[in-house]
């Protein structure tokens, strides 16, 4: 545990919660396999000094797993996760001869393999150490038997935020020039956020705890459509995780005005992408 990023347990145990409520939005059955009484203390506090957190990753959770699913049950073969953390979906989510690749350092990989092999779980993975920024992910990739043309879906969580713009940007062209036929899923912050220009007291203090306890916010993309025009991507979907908390929860009030702020979305391939709907 000591040489894999902290945040990785802290989201883990937001995603774990999930599964005590009556009706849940997923199940996953296999994070508790990471977690004890140490990283329960410490997302507890977490959640203290920042609420709206733990909500925001449930929902971008069921999300992404109904992105995954539809995608898989369309014809999806290859599923590429970019700093994978200790997801779970190559385990929860899987279908006939799909196969997953994994980027993230080596400690949280070798972690991962090493309990899932303990606890018996099963998981058609391919682990890549490595940064996929850094290293080139079409270079890491192509280190790992991955077959370049194949239908591909790409999923990129609680990443974008944290990273240089011109990374983000790299990544999506690097993913754009050389697949044909994929889907990108990711979430974003507005910009506004990242300005402190939104208006709202509440969230600049929220950032300003986020910050003091982990890394600084440092990209946020204000209008997405005309974002992906300029890189010749297309958004399939775009939802502020308030439009998802009102489709999810029901009844449920917002537990901050972040949510307002904060999204997730697909894109395709502009030009000429035949992928299954959503």
């Amino acid at each position: 545990m000591k040489n894999v990023t902290g945040t990785a347990f802290i989201v883990a145990e937001f995603r774990a919660e999930e599964n005590e409520e009556a009706i849940p939005l997923y199940t996953d059955n296999v994070v508790k396999i990471w977690l004890n009484e140490e990283t329960k203390k410490i997302a507890d506090q977490i959640a203290q000094n920042s609420p709206a957190a733990k909500e925001m990753v449930k929902l971008r959770t069921k999300y992404f797993d109904d992105v995954l699913s539809n995608h898989i049950l369309g014809g999806c073969k290859q599923v590429v996760i970019l700093g994978s953390g200790l997801d779970t979906r190559a385990a929860r989510i899987n279908g006939e001869k799909v196969t997953y690749f994994e980027i993230d350092d080596r400690a949280t990989l070798q972690l991962k393999e090493e309990t899932l092999k303990a606890n018996k779980v099963t998981a058609n993975v391919r682990y890549i150490p490595g940064d996929y920024v850094k290293d080139g992910l079409m270079s890491l990739l192509k280190q790992s038997a991955f077959d370049f043309a194949l239908q591909t879906y790409f999923l990129w969580e609680g990443n974008t935020t944290l990273l240089d713009k011109k990374d983000v940007i790299f990544v999506l062209e690097q993913i754009r020039d050389n697949f044909h036929n994929f889907r990108l899923s990711f979430d974003y912050m507005s910009e506004k956020v990242i300005l402190r220009t939104t208006g709202y007291q509440d969230i600049n203090d929220y950032i300003d705890k986020y910050e003091s306890m982990y890394a600084p916010w440092i990209t946020g993309f204000e209008n997405i459509a005309t974002w992906a025009d300029e890189l010749n991507l297309k958004v399939i979907e775009n939802f502020s995780t308030a439009d998802l908390h009102a489709q999810y929860r029901p009844g449920r009030s917002l537990e901050s005005n972040l949510f307002k702020f904060y999204f997730v979305c697909t894109l395709e391939n502009a030009v000429g992408c035949v992928s299954p709907d959503i």
